[in-house]
């Protein structure tokens, strides 16, 4: 017979599988790898050739955030904890979210109990290398003399880069959308209470911000008015859930992931008049956005197992042609696929 305590540990193990599983699916684009993935490389930790690409590209690998820009690819960070890049318009300013983690204590059913806490910060630094500044601090203290931990994710810079967009998780079961002042880190506003968002990106004009909110619970997509008027769905009309979007350099587009049949894509839909148009069509696409000048796609594609980065040239598939083939950035090192990779000048 089982015994009661082996009964309830059994339990527990199942409610931490289901919570994992159900995080998995909001962040995380349905990827099947093959019985037997190819193996992933060494992390690069010195400069790695690339095709030439205009601009600046900043994306994660295994934890570690990389900036290509010239025909290469070097590491920005090397501690393994970072993720989520954002990049300023002009390319200069680096801003990324970084895992922390420390012994502390949780209220469980009525006691306090010692527990891991993780928490990360918003950190900021010169795209080309320099000295890191912690922006945003996700351990503070608070008014009754503990300190309390909170999850910062999806930074991303305005295009003047005065303020930076995050979603916030004090552990409350809600991830709100916040704005900070991208130099002194004091939060300016906090644009949503309760909900449950992600993946912030500004429009161009710094006036909105487009998220994925699952508060909900299937995705979809939201315009928030960044002077806290009331927040309006954007329309998309292909069939499936979309989520991880952003602005094309114009304001008119706004590109994204669609998830369908267990598969995931690359779609943009004209922010004015809702016409849809699928950008990739092999299942294994996402995490995509535009380039400064709006006239090429960087995205993520997985085969055989293994992400990578890649580029198109859009040439008119808005306007009813269709794209030219992918091009691959990166070398099989392990894109992290949960983070958007971000471009700039």
């Amino acid at each position: 017979m089982i015994r009661r305590r082996e009964l309830a540990f059994g339990i527990v193990a199942i409610v931490i599988l289901a919570a994992y599983a159900s995080l998995a699916s909001r962040v995380a684009p349905v990827l099947i790898p093959p019985a037997n993935p190819t193996p992933t490389p060494t992390r690069p930790i010195a400069r790695v050739e690339a095709p030439q690409v205009n601009g600046t590209l900043a994306f994660a690998i295994r934890g570690d955030v990389y900036v290509l820009s010239g025909g290469g690819y070097v590491p920005a960070t090397s501690e393994g904890r970072s993720q989520q890049p954002t990049l300023s318009s002009d390319g200069r300013t680096l801003a990324f979210a970084r895992v922390e983690e420390i012994d502390g204590k949780r209220t469980v059913d009525g006691q306090v109990v010692s527990a891991q806490l993780r928490f990360s910060d918003v950190v900021t630094k010169n795209a080309r290398g320099g000295v890191e500044t912690i922006l945003i601090n996700g351990l503070t203290k608070v008014a009754t003399g503990f300190h309390q931990v909170t999850w910062y994710d999806g930074p991303a810079l305005s295009p003047d880069a005065k303020r930076i967009a995050v979603v916030a998780d004090a552990g409350d079961g809600a991830s709100d959308l916040a704005v900070f002042d991208a130099q002194t880190g004091k939060r300016m506003a906090t644009l949503s209470q309760g909900s449950n968002l992600a993946d912030p990106a500004w429009s161009p004009d710094g006036k909105t911000i487009v998220v994925t909110s699952y508060t909900l619970g299937s995705p979809r997509l939201l315009l928030v008015p960044a002077d806290g008027r009331p927040s309006t769905p954007v329309k998309t009309s292909a069939d499936g859930e979309p989520y991880r979007p952003a602005y094309s350099p114009d304001g008119a587009w706004i590109v994204y992931t669609l998830r369908h049949d267990g598969k995931n894509d690359i779609h943009a839909v004209q922010v004015t008049g809702g016409k849809d148009v699928a950008l990739t069509g092999d299942g294994k696409s996402w995490n995509g956005v535009f380039s400064p000048d709006g006239k090429q796609l960087a995205f993520l594609r997985e085969q055989s197992g293994v992400i990578d980065l890649y580029f198109m040239d859009l040439g008119d598939a808005l306007s009813g042609g269709s794209p030219r083939n992918a091009t691959k950035l990166t070398r099989g090192e392990g894109i992290d696929g949960t983070s958007r990779p971000a471009w700039g000048m």
